[in-house]
């Protein structure tokens, strides 16, 4: 008995279908289209490719990105730097504050006695008194000192020290001394009564190196002048210049007021220092 050949299966990915579009009424062939599952499945691959190469494109080169959760756009890309520089800026600032304690630090732990000059009721006050309060204020008046040190003032600086009977003090303001200048009782300057609300000049032309709030003396102006000279106006109730600001002799930068501890009424109190030692400032400038 002779064997049956074995017909081979037909490989269903080969295997052609028609699909017929008929007139419902006439049945007669409309439209129709050959293809195989093959086919089928190889065009269905490349369209899905097509459409996700177009996808990947309007989400890179178009305003799509932003709508996706996370995605970083210019915008954020370009606030992240902008962080990132500001961090930066921020370190090297707490750098030069550090830098700059530390050598007010090597002022204060110096010997200011070595010269024969008196140690100014800032030092004394930042060494002995260990209460916050002070310590913020003296930390402020430290400044000035290192400032003095430094010689920080842009005002034109004479090249031959003059002496201080050369030099035309401007009186800050016209009024009647009530608190005399006195080193025992560390009282290093004068106060003045004046009429309130009265404006306050200063002294010499000079650099404000100080314009701001200290617990004692209320509103407070410093300003360096040539010769190491620094002055300073206490109690204001109002601050008409700010740091760094140039000033000359007889501008006004304050008005009389009744601020800080250690105000009794509405007065200037003013001080002078020369290369670190106070003056009274009686001997200099005449009030009346």
């Amino acid at each position: 008995m002779a064997k049956e050949k074995q017909k081979k299966k037909p490989n269903p990915l080969k295997q052609r279908y028609k699909i017929v579009l008929m007139n419902e009424n006439t049945f007669e062939e409309e439209w129709s289209f050959r293809l195989s599952l093959g086919n089928l499945i190889y065009g269905f691959g490349i369209i899905s490719i097509l459409l996700i190469v177009i996808g990947v494109l309007l989400v890179i080169y178009t305003p799509l990105k932003q709508w996706i959760p996370e995605y970083p756009t210019a915008e954020m890309r370009q606030a992240l730097i902008d962080n990132s520089l500001k961090t930066d800026s921020l370190a090297l600032a707490i750098q030069r504050q550090e830098l700059y304690i530390n050598n007010v630090k090597k002022i204060l732990t110096g010997n200011p006695m070595a010269e024969g000059k008196m140690v100014s009721s800032t030092l004394r006050t930042m060494i002995t008194d260990t209460t916050i309060s002070r310590q913020y204020d003296s930390i402020i008046r430290a400044q000035v000192e290192y400032a003095r040190v430094t010689n920080i003032s842009p005002i034109r600086k004479t090249k031959e020290e003059v002496s201080l009977g050369q030099i035309q003090f401007f009186p800050p303001v016209l009024g009647v001394v009530s608190n005399a200048f006195n080193l025992t009782e560390q009282h290093y300057g004068i106060d003045i009564v004046t009429k309130p609300e009265s404006f306050i000049c200063a002294t010499l032309s000079g650099t404000i190196i100080y314009a701001g709030w200290t617990l004692e003396g209320g509103n407070t102006i410093q300003i360096q002048h040539d010769n190491e000279i620094i002055s300073v106006y206490k109690h204001n109730s109002k601050i008409l210049k700010k740091q760094g600001d140039l000033v000359y002799a007889g501008e006004p930068i304050a008005v009389v007021g009744n601020t800080g501890e250690y105000s009794t009424g509405p007065h200037l109190h003013f001080e002078i220092w020369y290369k670190g030692s106070p003056l009274n400032p009686a001997l200099y400038v005449s009030f009346n």
